[in-house]
């Protein structure tokens, strides 16, 4: 059996990473610190399906983002496949979908899945044999077997939450140049107890944390050091930290494993100095944490909980770095409670709070999302072209900007932190320690 597992490119933006180049262009000194932020890591969805199928199976594992035009023409009409599963988030939809109708064309049984196909079903069916929605794993199984068996149905939904404890380790091993990654995924958790507007993981994954067994991960840890001896993991989880008492168990497993490491969770791993404790220790490189947006009336919109913690904020971040855990703060802009003034404010936020990195994105109404649904039902998403959502792109109309002054704001951000000045003041920052190995290999 011949399988391709595809993650096709995005027609906008490679994970919004050229967007460095539009802003930089006339920084161009500034530019090779900037690029040491960008991230390249491979698909793990599609490695995680990988590992359901039999060994003898000849399985080839293809990122577009990483070969020529021309190859991928190859790959696409030149090698007979028997099955092809093409993995689409938004950006990169459309060809996603062009590369399905592609392989359908050659007589290969194609399926498709990921987040935004689950959350357009109708949309993704147009172009595949088999769609699969939501949770993959569980789906896939009985995908599996049926597809063996000459009965495979054009649609599986994902059914109760999967238990992670039962998930095999992704196929690393098909990852064929593990030197162009600089980060490489892994994921122990599903589900976060917060309710922000925006996020399509709740709707996916749920509110409850589900876990993997410690030595499950400490396994997959393993499997990647087999084919990337120091590697920089990368937790995919939505909130890793949130369950304290299993958290302190994983963070203390990670000690002895000589990696470093950095995942998602939210600003209440303050309050847990243990937990701090243990996080200097084991080499963790990055927190990053939603800190969504400054202004209290904005934060109406996102989070309850999160605007509890706001007028907190700085001193919960000083008291994460003190104890050598450095911060990312991640930022979004649009809400409506945005007004123009808050670009301003976010950088005087930066400036006083002494975070270690952060990174800006526009509210993007992905599908799916409670976001999604408000803003349509209002009128007021105006573009529909799915290479757009980016998190770069303004692709609805806000309350208190046009869309313009938008897309600006985020650019203005971006060069006042690519300027010498800032750049300079980000070097000095005792809390800011460019993580080792970041800059990709050949």
């Amino acid at each position: 059996m011949n399988v391709l597992l595809f993650s096709p490119r995005g027609q906008d933006r490679n994970q919004s990473n050229d967007l460095l180049f539009d802003i930089y262009q006339d920084l161009e000194d500034n530019l090779a610190l900037m690029m040491d932020d960008i991230e390249f890591i491979p698909n793990l969805a599609l490695l995680v399906l990988a590992s359901y199928m039999p060994r003898k199976w000849n399985i080839q594992y293809v990122e577009e983002d990483y070969i020529t035009p021309a190859q991928s023409r190859r790959i696409l009409t030149e090698i007979p496949w028997d099955l092809a599963l093409v993995s689409t988030v938004n950006y990169n939809a459309r060809r996603g979908y062009e590369v399905a109708d592609i392989l359908r064309g050659q007589g290969t049984y194609t399926v498709i899945g990921g987040l935004h196909a689950s959350a357009l079903p109708g949309e993704a069916q147009c172009h595949c044999d088999t769609l699969i929605t939501g949770e993959g794993e569980e789906s896939f199984c009985r995908f599996l077997e049926d597809f063996l068996a000459d009965k495979a149905k054009p649609l599986y939904q994902a059914g109760e939450p999967v238990d992670l404890t039962q998930i095999p380790p992704p196929r690393y091993d098909l990852i064929s140049n593990p030197k162009r990654y600089n980060k490489m995924p892994i994921f122990a958790t599903r589900g976060c107890p917060r309710k922000c507007e925006f996020c399509i993981f709740p709707v996916t994954y749920g509110r409850r944390h589900r876990h993997k067994t410690i030595s499950q991960v400490i396994d997959e840890i393993h499997r990647i050091k087999s084919i990337k001896p120091r590697p920089y993991l990368h937790f995919c989880d939505e909130n890793l930290l949130c369950h304290r008492d299993w958290a302190r168990q994983l963070v203390q497993a990670l000690t002895d494993e000589d990696v470093e490491w950095e995942c998602f969770c939210d600003i209440a791993v303050a309050d847990d100095p243990v937990l701090l404790n243990l996080l200097a220790q084991s080499r963790c490189r990055g927190l990053l944490i939603g800190l969504e947006t400054v202004d209290p009336e904005a934060m109406m919109e996102v989070d309850p909980w999160k605007r509890e913690m706001l007028q907190d904020y700085p001193r919960r971040i000083r008291q994460i770095q003190k104890m050598g855990a450095p911060v990312t703060g991640l930022f979004m802009f649009g809400f409506d409670g945005d007004r123009r003034d808050v670009f301003r404010r976010t950088l005087d936020f930066i400036a006083k709070s002494g975070l270690r990195d952060f990174d800006f994105a526009v509210l993007t109404p992905m599908p799916g999302t409670p976001l999604y649904e408000r803003l349509s039902r209002e009128g007021r998403i105006f573009c529909r072209d799915w290479s757009r959502y980016t998190w770069t792109r303004v692709n609805f109309q806000p309350l208190h900007m046009c869309p313009r002054e938008l897309e600006e704001g985020l650019l203005w951000l971006f060069k006042e932190f690519a300027s010498g000045a800032m750049l300079k003041r980000r070097e000095s920052n005792p809390y800011f320690a460019p993580v080792r190995g970041k800059t990709p290999g050949p």
